[in-house]
């Protein structure tokens, strides 16, 4: 296949790859769109089939010759539930310099973290949620915190970087630095601190989970105190909307805000090959399979999506930045993205937290 020649305002720096829906843990903050009515597994976005191995391989060749991506990262679901798993990651070593890989943790044995390392795998992302091994499993609904430290600590000595995720959740509140000691000692630099954002499965759950605003801002002050002593990294994914949270007072940490519609979009081929606006939306851009990318980039719901602001952000001096916090969370709790974001319109409604739509206390 000839590289084509991609139109500059459609190149972008990084694609996410999304090798199968499936999962064996049962986190209930997962923002996976397939996720988004519990009890039927039909409902939401549920891919029926995957794209068989060489379908698949020739997808991620079309994706980055025509995107001119430099960085993939391969994601699920959990990705290494597929048999072909490892071809796969090594397909995409072979395509750029750059890969990166989000696992729970539970199929990362020793061997495995040499052979990734071998394939070129530059990175591996897991998720440790609490410093208390039953809270961390209760959270990921799988026994599975003793598996996730040895998956870190087998791909540190393989050399693969390793960079940990804490999803900050009214349950694990108080957690935090017990994490970041739990990376210190396993070698891990870098963290990545997201605050819960309801798409998929956690509609179901906003009401037990959301953080507050006072709990993140305690999370935050242990990531510049303490991420400093251990030589820990910070930084952010989801977005901490400025108007609730001064991000000024913590150097230490990296703030991140919503990429769609900007020149780095967080792009995502799904594995029936449809292009998404983002892992946490429904959105479909158009298919790889029977599109060209400049065409697919040519739809207009990234533009419009980031003009779309709540009404309450218009006059803010950092709308341009923010650009109204997670929306996709917003369409998915309130059916549109000019809602306030869930976590700024609880911090102004706390008493709305067991009212809002779709939001369930169930297990």
């Amino acid at each position: 296949m000839g590289i084509i020649e991609s139109g500059s305002d459609s190149r972008v720096p990084r694609l996410d790859f999304e090798l199968t829906a499936g999962c064996d843990h049962r986190c209930a903050h997962c923002y996976n769109i397939w996720g988004a009515r519990e009890g039927d597994p039909q409902a939401g976005y549920v891919p029926k089939k995957l794209l068989k191995t060489e379908q698949l391989l020739g997808l991620m060749t079309k994706a980055v010759q025509q995107s001119g991506c430099e960085h993939l990262t391969i994601t699920g679901g959990e990705p290494l539930l597929r048999r072909d798993a490892m071809e796969v990651i090594g397909h995409a070593c072979s395509l750029v310099t750059s890969v990166h890989l989000i696992t729970n943790g539970s199929h990362v044995t020793e061997e495995r973290a040499h052979e990734l390392s071998k394939l070129g795998l530059r990175s591996v992302q897991l998720t440790i949620l609490a410093g208390n091994r039953a809270l961390h499993d209760k959270l990921k609904g799988a026994v599975c915190f003793d598996d996730t430290v040895r998956a870190a600590f087998h791909a540190v000595r393989a050399g693969v970087a390793v960079s940990v995720c804490y999803v900050a959740m009214a349950e694990n509140q108080g957690q935090f630095e017990a994490v970041l000691e739990i990376c210190a000692a396993l070698g891990v630099r870098d963290l990545s601190y997201n605050r819960m954002s309801p798409t998929g499965g956690a509609v179901h759950h906003v009401a037990r989970l959301m953080p507050t605003v006072e709990g993140i801002e305690a999370d935050l002050e242990v990531a510049q105190r303490r991420g400093q002593e251990l030589g820990v990294r910070v930084g952010t994914a989801m977005p901490v909307p400025p108007c609730l949270v001064r991000t000024e007072r913590y150097p230490w940490v990296r703030f991140g805000y919503c990429s769609t519609g900007t020149h780095a979009p967080n792009l995502v081929v799904d594995v029936l090959g449809n292009v998404r606006s983002c892992n946490l939306s429904d959105q479909v851009l158009g298919n790889l399979l029977t599109e060209d990318w400049d065409a697919i980039m040519a739809h207009p719901y990234p533009k419009r999506f980031r003009k779309e602001l709540p009404s309450e952000c218009a006059v803010c001096p950092y709308r341009s930045s923010c650009t109204g916090g997670c929306k996709e969370s917003s369409y998915a709790v309130f059916g549109e993205c000019s809602h306030l974001d869930p976590l700024v319109y609880l911090a102004l409604h706390p008493e709305a937290r067991d009212e809002l739509p779709l939001a369930q206390d169930a297990t």
